[in-house]
């Protein structure tokens, strides 16, 4: 019984619904979204024995290229590391606030460091500020509970 009231897993890949309403709203006149760019690419992926995370290494101030070759995948934890896009001194700050952070943890507790518990810091941290941190993340790591 208790099945049927849930939800239905979300069908793999890609979906086109977004697709089908843009041409459903053009279709009746409407103006269809534009996409936005941002500037940055950053992406990770989860396959059985880890996460790849991957970034691109150019620093954009609007149109302008303001660094060739930034880093933009931070170190956490050995364990840990974290894409970040955005405000570049924003993500810098973040991930060398939750990196400290973690080592504290490492420290205290005498065991390495989960990935659980950098999420569960990195989130108390961007809700503390309520959206006032321009930086969007994309965190991975491997523990004992795997990738």
């Amino acid at each position: 019984m208790a099945s049927v009231l849930l939800p239905n897993d979300p069908a793999p890949g890609f979906s086109f619904d977004n697709c089908r309403r843009n041409t459903m709203l053009e279709a009746k006149g409407f103006q269809v979204p534009k996409a936005v760019k941002t500037g940055t690419t950053i992406a990770g992926i989860v396959f059985k024995d880890g996460v790849i995370l991957g970034a691109d290494t150019r620093a954009t101030e609007g149109n302008i290229v303001a660094d060739k070759n930034c880093s933009k995948i931070h170190y956490l934890a050995k364990n840990i590391y974290c894409c970040g896009a955005g405000t570049a001194a924003d993500t810098d700050m973040t991930t060398k606030l939750i990196a400290s952070q973690l080592e504290l943890h490492r420290l205290h507790s005498g065991r390495p460091v989960r990935v659980v518990t950098a999420e569960t810091m990195m989130k108390q941290m961007l809700f503390r500020y309520q959206g006032h941190i321009g930086a969007a993340l994309v965190l991975g790591g491997v523990d004992v509970e795997g990738p």
